[in-house]
């Protein structure tokens, strides 16, 4: 996450940017995919929805570049869509298919401490901070850990979750002086 110049207001128009209806699409796919993970044989629906879902998050940006319409509200959308998609999952998982409660609370708190620091430097600074590298890592690997939870359990979940947790670990050493760094300035 850089810091740039503060954010410019953006156009109600730019939320019908494709990119921003495939962000603004991920976060409605939570529901039929929450629908299905509650039912005992929803399994690989729920995993087709959220697979799916993950393709929108890997093309977005790059259509977003593509069509000249990266914009910051499209920034915004697509990280809370992330967080949004992460905390909602890592929760039905941890009570539907064997996701530990320990990685849930970590996620949930990880968070919750990113969204504070970033709305910190907001307020202070009036600009946004973008994704950071790890940041990224860690919602890559750990999308694919809870699609793997929710198609095959921990059987197949629990060993990706032991790589995931490599970005998770970097991610965190990596936010926190980010953020200490640019509040005490």
């Amino acid at each position: 996450m850089s810091i740039k110049e503060p954010d410019a207001p953006f156009a109600l128009y730019q939320l019908w940017y494709p990119s921003n209806l495939l962000s603004l699409g991920r976060l409605m796919s939570l529901i039929p995919a929450l629908i299905y993970l509650r039912r005992p044989d929803g399994h690989w629906q729920a995993g087709t929805i959220v697979g799916t879902a993950m393709l929108t998050d890997a093309i977005d940006g790059r259509i977003a570049r593509w069509r000249g319409e990266t914009t910051r509200i499209g920034e915004i959308i697509d990280a809370l869509a992330d967080k949004t998609m992460l905390n909602v999952l890592a929760v039905a998982l941890t009570q539907t298919r064997g996701f530990p409660r320990w990685m849930m609370r970590l996620i949930l708190l990880r968070d919750a401490a990113i969204l504070l620091g970033a709305l910190l430097i907001y307020l202070r600074r009036g600009s946004f901070p973008k994704a950071r590298s790890a940041g990224r890592a860690t919602t890559a690997t750990m999308t694919v850990t809870m699609l793997l939870y929710i198609v095959d359990g921990p059987r197949s979940g629990q060993p990706a979750l032991y790589v995931a947790l490599l970005p998770f670990g970097a991610s965190i050493v990596d936010y926190i002086p980010y953020f200490v760094g640019h509040l005490s300035v």
